[in-house]
């Protein structure tokens, strides 16, 4: 659940993820979020099953901008979004 305002959205996390990345230890997720204008940061330490949502990021085209997460894991999830944005055609 992420509160934006007093305005509450559920991410789904039985639905796939936009990103799946583990990264030193920890798994974080990309989920739309806001209404599909923003991306929600989850994380969790591997072999649990609830996520927690870290806080929500940006993608201005070519990186996330995101608070929520240390620089260096920014930049990771920022470059494996990158590649799946390549995927998708518009």
């Amino acid at each position: 659940m992420v509160s934006y305002g007093g305005e509450v959205e559920r991410i789904d996390y039985e639905r796939g993820a936009l990103v799946e990345l583990e990264i030193e230890g920890v798994e974080y997720r990309l989920d739309a979020g806001r209404h599909g204008t923003s991306l929600c940061i989850s994380g969790r330490v591997p072999g649990l099953t609830r996520w927690r949502v870290l806080g929500e990021a940006r993608w201005n085209g070519r990186s996330l901008r995101a608070r929520a997460v240390e620089p260096v894991i920014a930049e990771r999830l920022s470059a494996a979004f990158a590649r799946v944005a390549e995927s998708v055609e518009l």
